[in-house]
């Protein structure tokens, strides 16, 4: 069978022989070579299936990821003799899974691989499995679990496995190794791993280490050199520092600093110093001094740095020396300083380029264009730099000899005529010929101040220099010169009224050149201009001013003397000015308007006043309004008259303000509403302005406020009647309506169902009252029963309150033992009727007689529910004249028979026990 493939991945070390790692590639892990397994015949799977399953291996995401190393460190560490080292080691259990346990490390000295035990031997300088610790030997622990790969649910335990040497000695130098194992939750899988590190002991500390290899720089472009240590036991104290004058430049920044894809754990230590190389850097030193606890350099490490600089001092020597003559030979040498050197040149003239390319430009014969500023440009491979300018002077007689001259010139000004050459020394003698004669001026230039109509015509000059003589060709000069005079007339006789045709005539005398029109001014300023000399207008308030004419050509203008036109007008501008400005309010005056003018020709003479389009009677310049007054509001207007015309003011509008006046409170629908109507109360006011701000009062209490005249009341009920008013109040005062009464009436509605609960009401009071009396009067009646022996519930009750003592009304019954009569029988008065008979243990009293005959009228009742009153003779008769209460009928329930009665009567009532 043919197996996978097979990724082939660097080799680690482990139980004393070479293990060779398989995993597929994942991002960021080290290349794999892809191998297809050794065929056999008749093997089913053809190259290109390989090659498919080896893509899908190698595709991130599709296999597995890949487990780092289990220990990771150094593989030499550099110590000085009686120091404290730090070998950094870190360990990472992914291959064996999910692991929180901390594996068996062991720190072996000169470790050596016994294939009978198939493990490790050694001095054993620390181990987390026992407690066999070297006096001078610790190890760092830390388990730290995180998820590895990112994308996994599994935590794997990593941690820091450094050793910690302490007092180094010459004997600790040579092989040692760190010795992991650990079961991980992966089935029948075991980690053992060997991590050798060499330790080599020096005289001296180990010197620091300068990043990266030396390598030339480049000026002006920021370079950043680190230096490093290995990492430092923790009771040692280390710094570094740099020293050199690239330290000191100018910007120059140190910072901490870690080296790149360095794999020591802890990190090493380290600087970094960021400059701009400059030119005067090369061969300078560059030193990183490693300082102990106390500042003194332990060691250090130097560096000659070598720098590329641009060319400079770039610069043109000519040979010989400038200035040279016409003709002679000349070399132009292009000289720098550069590293690297030069090696590409280019020369420019005056700007344009030259097609030289070497450092050399030969000139056989140096001629007038060869003169000039010479630049060259030197390149080397970190740049490029142009030369100040080196001017070549080349002598030559005078030539290309011309004046300069503007022209024309105007009459009275001064002008300049110059004689311009080319040459080489510069001219140093000129001569001047104006019209063939020689003029007695001897200067490059010519100057003619000021200058007159005689000096026009041809000029030509002639220049000399030590090398030869030249003239110029004839240049002619102009000379203009201004009208000579001017003369202004009118044509029309002075004054003119206002619409009258007014004409002015301008003459001129001679001018060169001619003018070709004519100025007029107004007032000194530019009113028109003509072609010939007649200026016509139409008389106008605004035409009356001076006139003048001017005559005028490039040489300059002449203008004649004023002239004054006169022109009669009514008033041009009324105006009129209130005097207080401002609001105007009723009775805060007086008030003043005045009426102003502006310019009329003849002066004004009659002012009127007019107000709402009829004439006032008031005349001048001002008039009065003593209060003002609301009537004051209106329109005015003053007109001013003259005898050429009259003329108005704008109109100006009065606006009198006033506070509210007859404030009136009117109601809708009225002043009698019935209940559930909506009532609007409207306030009614003369105010100016109109008020802003309205309140309501009802009975004198506030209602509300409103910026409307209107306030409802909706759906009334009785309680709305009252007093109503209103107050408004502008931005001048407040002022309060009279009262108005308002009363809402009951509807015929609501009157019935008052009326109906009303009547509710009174009859169910009286039920209640009815019952109360009722419920209270069997109350008082149980209690006066419950007074007497026996216990008897009449019907009607009563309370005894004769203290007179009473003669028997019936034979004495006689006495029990404990003092309480017993009667057989009880017999009624005569005249009392039959005695009524009621069923059940009650006594019923059926009839209760008073006799009054016998008491005095002035002695009280005695009974509390008996009247008092006259007693009648009759009672006399029944024998009760002492006032004593008769008994007519005493029923008892059940009834006895008539023979036991005690004295035989026939409608006696028998009692079982009557206490007094």
């Amino acid at each position: 069978m043919l197996g996978p493939p097979q990724c082939l991945k660097g080799a680690g070390r482990g139980d004393g022989a070479k293990r060779r790692h398989w995993a597929p590639l994942t991002p960021g892990s080290p290349k794999l070579l892809c191998l297809p397994p050794p065929t056999r015949a008749g093997a089913l799977v053809s190259p290109a299936m390989w090659l498919f399953i080896c893509l899908f291996f190698l595709i991130p995401g599709a296999a597995p990821a890949v487990c780092p190393k289990p220990v990771t460190g150094p593989e030499e560490v550099v110590a000085g003799l009686g120091s404290c080292v730090l070998i950094p080691c870190r360990y990472n259990l992914c291959q064996v899974g999910s692991s929180t346990r901390l594996p068996a490390l062991r720190w072996l000295q000169k470790p050596v691989y016994d294939h009978d035990r198939r493990d490790y031997l050694g001095g054993l300088l620390v181990s987390t499995a026992t407690s066999a610790t070297s006096s001078r030997a610790r190890i760092r622990l830390a388990v730290s679990p995180r998820p590895h790969p990112p994308t996994a649910t599994t935590a794997y335990a990593e941690g820091d496995c450094s050793l910690v040497l302490s007092h180094v000695r010459a004997e600790d130098a040579g092989d040692y190794g760190l010795r992991l194992e650990a079961n991980g939750s992966r089935s029948r899988h075991v980690l053992r791993w060997l991590h050798k590190v060499v330790l080599n002991v020096t005289d001296a500390p180990p010197a620091p280490h300068l990043w990266p290899d030396p390598q030339p720089l480049v000026e002006g472009r920021t370079t950043t050199l680190g230096c490093w240590v290995p990492p430092a036991c923790p009771e040692d104290t280390v710094t570094l520092a740099w020293d050199g004058p690239a330290s000191k430049v100018a910007g120059a920044k140190v910072q901490a600093w870690t080296p790149p894809d360095h794999a020591m754990v802890p990190s090493a230590i380290g600087i970094s110093l960021g400059f701009n190389p400059t030119w005067y850097h090369d061969k300078s030193n560059l030193s990183c001094l490693l300082r102990g606890a106390d500042g003194k350099t332990v060691a250090q490490a130097t560096r000659q740095l070598q720098v590329h600089y641009a060319p400079r001092d770039v610069r043109v020597e000519v040979m010989p020396a400038s200035p040279v003559r016409e003709g002679w030979e000349v070399t132009l040498s292009c000289r720098d300083s550069a590293n690297p050197p030069s090696f590409a040149y280019s020369w420019s003239l005056n700007g344009l380029v030259l097609s030289s390319s070497i450092d050399k430009l030969l000139l056989r014969s140096a001629q007038v264009h060869n003169g000039g500023a010479y630049r060259c440009r030197a390149t080397n491979a970190v740049g490029s730099v142009e030369s100040h300018p080196t001017v070549l002077e080349v002598y030559y007689a005078p030539r290309d000899v011309r004046v300069e001259v503007t022209s024309p010139v105007c009459e009275g000004k001064e002008v300049t005529l110059k004689c311009r050459d080319s040459a080489n020394p510069p001219s140093h003698t000129y001569a001047w010929i104006l019209e063939g004669q020689i003029l007695p001026h001897s200067s490059a230039q010519f100057r003619l101040w000021p200058v007159r109509e005689v000096d026009g015509g041809s000029y030509r000059c002639q220049a000399t220099n030590d090398i030869g003589t030249a003239d110029s060709p004839p240049t002619f000069l102009e000379v203009y010169y201004q009208p000579r005079n001017a003369t202004l007339t009118v044509l029309n006789p002075l004054p003119v009224l206002a619409g009258t045709r007014v004409s002015l005539h301008c003459e001129l005398g001679p001018a060169h050149p001619p003018p070709s029109a004519i100025l007029w001014l107004r007032n000194d300023r530019h009113q028109a201009s003509t072609t010939g000399p007649i200026f016509s207008f139409t008389a106008e308030p605004t035409r009356a001013s001076t006139y003048r004419c001017v005559g005028q050509n490039v040489a300059g203008f002449t203008q004649s003397p004023p002239l004054a036109v006169i022109v009669w007008y009514p008033p041009q501008a009324v105006w009129m000015r209130q005097s207080p400005r401002g609001e105007l309010v009723a009775g805060r005056g007086p008030v003043w308007l005045h009426c102003e003018a502006g310019v009329a020709e003849p002066p004004l003479y009659n002012i009127s006043w007019f107000k709402g389009g009829q004439r006032l009677p008031a005349s001048g310049p001002s008039l009065l309004l003593p209060g003002p007054e609301p009537t004051d509001t209106g329109t005015y207007i003053c007109e001013v008259r003259n005898v050429a015309g009259a003329a108005r003011s704008a109109p100006t509008t009065l606006n009198i303000l006033f506070g509210p006046r007859s404030v009136e409170l009117v109601p809708d629908p009225g002043e009698d509403v019935y209940e559930m109507t909506s009532v609007v109360l409207h306030c009614r006011v003369s105010a100016q302005p109109l008020p802003d701000v309205f309140e309501w009062f009802r009975d004198g209490r506030t209602l509300g406020r409103a910026s409307k005249d209107r306030w409802v009341l909706s759906a009334v009920g009785i309680q709305a009647s009252g007093r109503y008013r209103c107050r408004a109040t502008n931005s001048i005062t407040s002022a309060d309506s009279p009262d108005v009464t308002i009363t809402v009436y009951y509807t015929r509605a609501t009157i019935l169902r008052k009326t109906f609960l009303g009547l509710g009401v009174g009859l169910g009071s009286l039920l209640l009252l009815g019952a109360l009396g009722c419920f209270l009067r069997r109350r008082w009646q149980r209690q006066m029963a419950a007074d007497e022996e026996p216990v008897v519930e009449p019907s009607g009750t009563f309370f005894l309150r004769n203290k007179k003592p009473r003669p028997p009304a019936s034979p004495q019954p006689p006495r029990s033992a404990d003092d309480t009569i017993s009667y057989s029988s009880l017999v009624s008065p005569p005249g009392s009727g039959p005695v009524p008979r009621v069923q059940g243990d009650t006594v019923v009293y059926s009839i209760l007689k008073r006799n009054d005959g016998a008491a005095k009228a002035t002695e009280g009742p005695d009974y509390e529910n008996v009247p008092s009153g006259p007693r009648s003779r009759a009672g006399d008769r029944d024998g009760d004249r002492d006032g004593t209460l008769l008994y007519a009928a005493l029923a008892l329930s059940p009834p006895v028979r008539a023979q036991e009665h005690a004295g035989g009567m026939e409608d006696a009532v028998e009692y079982a026990a009557l206490r007094h």
